[in-house]
């Protein structure tokens, strides 16, 4: 079986780099460039098992698994194979990781472990993850080794953000851009690894993911499932309060979210919610096939209400609109609670009037 059968996509980038070897033309260092939760870490680390292997055949690019390379790398005590990455809780990639602790400067991290020769007939191939997150301090003492590569070495930048790297980064690597993954590959991703307990979850998650896995994981986490259940309950009755419901909500996210850019991101998912029950009842009233990803139970109830308006479609769309705008608001750095507070209260007003109007 092929090493790469168990990784969803990417068939372009694996393509354009066995083409790459077959030409003799392997660089020795790859910026891999694309969003978090698509794979790009698990793709550098089957393109690292393969640059390691000692019984290659016709493909370049599939390790045969039993060699002298392999089977250390898969143990993960290959002494050629170097690995380092942004650690848990931090926000930048710690220099000592790259050129040592203070006390031994340059003695030690994966710059002077690069400098050292590898084994015979082997190279070294060492992964940096997420290499976005290095500082100047630490991007600059890491150009010296990008500008004077040692001999057989290959590596393996991962990033997710372009714009962060410096220019002098960037020009010294070969960029390998990664898509997104599939809604399909995300939504069996989701069922592969029983991260939702039905298919209807893993749509539903798979349809706002952006073809991430991360952000997948992120809808599913239980307190955010529980305020998009407290929201769809919310807005199905028919009559609420905005301003009870924005409470509620804000509640929650203070509760969830450990500092300001994670409540942001709350409130963009409470909103991006909430546009979803809008367009799942714009699509029930407009009298057309629901797609499997619009469905949303409590929307149902609020869409027979709108069936008798005799202005649904325009009310829904200024609930629509309406959101979009608190969205836009939250990224301009509005603080969320005044954003929900004044998107639900709006909400709530625009469903009491007898006619919509544009807020």
């Amino acid at each position: 079986m092929s090493i790469w059968s168990t990784l969803r996509g990417h068939e372009h980038q694996r393509e354009m780099l066995r083409r790459t070897i077959r030409r003799g033309r392997l660089s020795h260092a790859y910026l891999f460039v694309g969003p978090d939760g698509i794979g790009k870490q698990e793709f550098a680390r089957r393109f690292a098992q393969a640059l390691l292997c000692h019984n290659i055949g016709d493909d370049p690019l599939e390790p045969c698994g039993e060699c002298s390379g392999c089977k250390p790398f898969l143990a993960g005590s290959h002494p050629d194979f170097l690995s380092i990455g942004c650690p848990p809780g931090k926000r930048e990639l710690p220099i000592s990781l790259l050129v040592g602790p203070d006390e031994r400067r340059g003695q030690e991290g994966l710059c002077h472990d690069l400098s050292l020769a590898p084994l015979p007939d082997s190279r070294k191939v060492a992964i940096v993850d997420g290499a976005d997150t290095m500082n100047e301090a630490s991007a600059n003492a890491f150009l010296k080794t990008l500008e004077e590569p040692p001999a057989r070495a290959v590596l393996l930048l991962i990033a997710s953000n372009l714009d962060a790297l410096l220019p002098t980064i960037k020009s010294r690597c070969q960029l390998v851009r990664f898509s997104p993954l599939s809604i399909d590959d995300v939504r069996e991703l989701l069922i592969e690894q029983d991260l939702v307990q039905s298919t209807e979850e893993a749509q539903f998650a798979a349809s706002l993911s952006e073809g991430s896995l991360t952000v997948a994981r992120q809808l599913l986490e239980p307190e955010l499932k529980l305020l998009k259940s407290t929201l769809y309950t919310q807005l199905s009755q028919p009559n609420f309060s905005g301003l009870s419901l924005s409470k509620q909500l804000c509640d929650g996210l203070a509760k969830m979210s450990g500092d300001t850019p994670e409540q942001r991101r709350n409130g963009q998912w409470l909103i991006r919610f909430a546009i979803e029950f809008f367009r799942s009842a714009l699509w029930t009233v407009s009298g057309q096939a629901l797609p499997q990803s619009l469905t949303i139970r409590e929307a149902e109830s609020f869409s027979a209400r709108l069936r008798t308006h005799a202005d649904g479609m325009e009310l829904l769309g200024s609930l629509i609109d309406r959101a979009v705008d608190a969205s836009s608001h939250i990224d301009q750095n509005v603080a969320v609670p005044l954003c929900l507070d004044a998107m639900f209260d709006d909400v709530a007003r625009l469903l009491r009037s007898p006619t919509p109007s544009r807020v």
